[in-house]
């Protein structure tokens, strides 16, 4: 999906992957909310839509890969969403290092801050509170829900999360590395 011109021009490119489970719990709220995206239909067939690659972006499990497959690794740093959960201010400062940007100990503090979710939330530039309830009704699910790592815990059933694990290592059995959620 990306412009030829990405390849010639070879930009730094920070990409931030999720657990998986994560992805299909907001996924599925963000489709109950969003009025232009398809309705989710019931959870359970949602689910499997998802682990089927069925949805809007395709295939976690393709996507992740083939970005961390990608040529040009010096130009594409990965990061989780549960390492900066972990230490926001750390990870702040490996992305700056990485943009090649001097970031002293007060900017990191303020970016860190800004990114805290409770902080998000409040945020109209971030929360998307502008956005007309006609194409976004947050009445049916905030577009920033919890922002914790680990509410698929909340979402799935016992046998939906069994499911996920066996597809889930299936899908990733060939391929090595260890993600932060593992």
């Amino acid at each position: 999906m990306m412009p030829s011109s990405f390849f010639e021009v070879k930009p730094k490119v920070i990409y931030v992957m999720r657990n998986p489970k994560d992805v299909f719990t907001s996924s599925f709220y963000h489709h109950e909310a969003a009025s232009f995206l398809v309705n989710p239909g019931p959870q359970t067939e949602f689910l499997h839509k998802f682990l089927d690659g069925k949805v809007m972006f395709g295939s976690w499990f393709d996507h992740v890969k083939s970005w961390l497959n990608a040529e040009d690794r010096e130009h594409i740093m990965h990061i989780s969403y549960e390492e900066m959960i972990m230490d926001l201010k750390d990870a702040v400062g490996r992305m700056a290092q990485f943009l090649q940007k001097s970031l002293d100990h007060e900017a990191i503090e303020k970016i860190a801050d800004r990114c805290l979710f409770k902080n998000m939330r409040k945020n109209n530039m971030s929360n998307y509170s502008t956005v007309p309830r006609v194409f976004m009704d947050q009445t049916k699910s905030e577009f920033l829900r919890k922002g914790i790592a680990g509410d698929w815990k909340n979402q799935l059933t016992v046998a939906e999360a069994e499911y996920f694990d066996t597809v889930y290592k299936d899908k990733m059995k060939d391929f090595q590395y260890k993600f932060a959620w593992e």
